[in-house]
């Protein structure tokens, strides 16, 4: 399979709502403009390197090999499967309490993604240097992520549930 045509997650113009110009928009200030010009720049970003890192990951895990490869490589993909949507439900939805609802769940599952790549290497199931290839990716997304994060605004709601 060619890392080209891997592109199961849409681009992010799919979600056209996000950052467009509108009547909405022109009541703006240009630093509240600015401001959600950078929102979505950022999420852009970090969309755009999940989607990479989804494709590294389905192209490590067509290297497995072993016992145990069906199964690390369906945990892999499950994992590297929820970043995208999460990134675009929290930035649908607009409000604190689902914003960082949606980040814990990418923190967790990309967590989770490494844990197995990591798992991978250690059974011996994965060639080393693709294991390395896929681990930098998720540095390059972590980075990206606290970036992201830094600038989610507590609105008024209260999360009902007490954590947020």
């Amino acid at each position: 399979m060619e890392f080209d045509d891997m592109d199961h997650m849409p681009e992010w113009e799919h979600f056209s709502r996000f950052g467009r110009d509108d009547e909405a928009d022109e009541s703006l200030s240009s630093d509240d403009a600015e401001k959600v010009r950078l929102k979505v720049t950022r999420a852009k970003s970090l969309y755009n390197q999940a989607r990479a890192l989804y494709k590294y990951a389905a192209l490590f895990c067509e290297t497995l090999e072993g016992e145990m490869a069906e199964m690390t490589a369906n945990l892999i993909m499950q994992n590297a499967m929820m970043l995208c949507p999460k990134i675009v439900g929290a930035e649908g939805a607009d409000m604190y309490i689902l914003r960082m609802e949606n980040a814990s769940i990418i923190r967790t599952n990309c967590r989770e993604l490494e844990t197995q790549v990591r798992a991978a290497d250690m059974f011996e199931i994965c060639t080393p240097e693709y294991k390395d290839i896929v681990l930098d990716e998720i540095e390059k997304f972590r980075l990206l992520f606290i970036e992201w994060v830094k600038y989610f605004e507590k609105d008024e709601f209260e999360d009902d549930w007490g954590l947020y």
